[in-house]
């Protein structure tokens, strides 16, 4: 064996050694080690019932697919006509998969002759008729369809929270979660029984399939690592004994929040807008970055993002509900990529920086200082510049 490859072994080794050590000291901490232990436990629980219920899924699927392609290969054996009814419900499925708004499409079927009219985008007309055209039992189509310009959605309407958590999904059928979680499973064994290098690659690989067929989201949103990932989602929601317009005002000037949040250093106002965070990081280091207030709908809701670049990525929401009872419901959802992605998150956790627990403990906080007494909008008499509904794009 070469000098490289035991180099290469000892630093593999070493870095196996570290990360046991590592897990090992994270579990057995006299204070949080049991909580951390059936945490732990529980969450295995949970994995092996998703998994299983995964498997159930897949069976199914498997068995829909399987059905649907021998009734599709049934029904191209057979020539004789379908009714005019049964004829029209299935291109009007068809449709639905193909077009954003298919109610705008009129479908009438005679003999085999489908007439098409309604409104089109333009740049859907020759999708809409090849796939018509594909349905059993089409012979012929007229078309009396007119072209329209396609529907952007507006800024005004556009929810990045919730267009970040479905295009980090990991859209994949629970068939193919089952195809390739098997192939992971087979080369891991292959891999077990062989000793060599490529044994240990297979096993490697193998086990990484597995765990890639078993993850809510796509590796990009897993680990975080660059921009283009939204990072990880926070939701909470509190319930504050106190008037609707009073947190709103609290929650519209961010200049506020060292008063209420333990863990905000400091807020600066840079110009209209804008802010620079300061927050106690992991090890009381400090973290700064820029953020801005994109959009305010007066005592309902203010959004927020972080500007490119900063150190801690994040952007989300606070909506603000009235409560028969006179107190308000403040609902929170936001994402968050801390450096270096989800290893700078096992990090922060290690070291007792949890994001989730320090939102719970300032919301919290936030609620006792409202209901004792002790917080004074007032004083916060520096109110932001931004109108109704207002999107600002940087």
């Amino acid at each position: 064996m070469s000098n490289t490859n035991k180099f290469s072994r000892w630093i593999l080794m070493g870095g196996i050694g570290l990360g046991a050590g590592a897990i090992a000291a994270y579990l057995s901490d006299p204070k949080q080690g049991p909580i951390r232990r059936a945490k732990l436990v529980k969450g295995a629980g949970r994995l092996w019932q998703r998994t299983t219920g995964e498997v159930k899924k897949s069976l199914v699927d498997a068995q829909h697919h399987l059905a649907g392609v021998s009734a599709r290969f049934y029904s191209s054996l057979r020539v004789e006509e379908p009714p005019g009814q049964v004829l029209e419900a299935r291109i009007r499925s068809r449709i639905g998969r193909v077009l954003p708004h298919p109610r705008k499409v009129h479908v009438i079927c005679d003999h085999g002759l489908v007439t098409l009219w309604g409104t089109v985008p333009q740049n859907e007309i020759y999708r809409l008729l090849r796939v018509v055209k594909a349905v059993p039992g089409v012979k012929d189509i007229q078309e009396h369809l007119e072209t329209c310009e396609l529907e952007e959605r507006s800024k005004e309407d556009f929810d990045p929270l919730s267009h970040a958590r479905k295009a980090g999904k990991l859209h994949w059928s629970p068939s193919k979660r089952m195809l390739v979680g098997t192939t992971g499973v087979a080369l891991a064994l292959y891999g077990l029984k062989r000793r060599e290098e490529a044994g240990k690659a297979a096993t490697v690989l193998g086990a990484g399939l597995l765990a890639y067929s078993m993850m809510p989201n796509d590796l990009s949103s897993t680990l975080a690592l660059t921009e283009d990932s939204p990072g990880f989602e926070l939701e909470k929601t509190i319930k504050i004994n106190a008037p609707l317009s009073d947190v709103f005002d609290f929650w519209a000037n961010p200049e506020n929040y060292p008063r209420a949040f333990s863990h905000v250093s400091g807020i600066e106002r840079l110009g209209e807008n804008l802010y620079l965070w300061r927050l106690i990081g992991p090890s009381k280091v400090a973290v700064t970055w820029e953020g801005v207030i994109t959009r305010v709908i007066p005592n309902t809701l203010i959004e927020w993002k972080s500007l490119p670049g900063s150190s801690v990525g994040n952007f989300g929401a606070a909506r603000f509900d009235p409560i028969y009872d006179g107190s308000t419901r403040v609902h929170i959802r936001m994402f968050y990529r801390p450096p270096a992605g989800i290893l700078g998150r096992f990090v922060a956790e290690f070291l007792g920086a949890d994001p989730s627990k320090i939102l719970d403990q300032d919301l919290n906080q936030l609620k006792q200082l409202f209901e004792s007494g002790g917080m004074s909008t007032k004083s916060s008499s520096r109110a932001i510049s931004i109108k109704t509904e207002a999107i600002i794009t940087r």
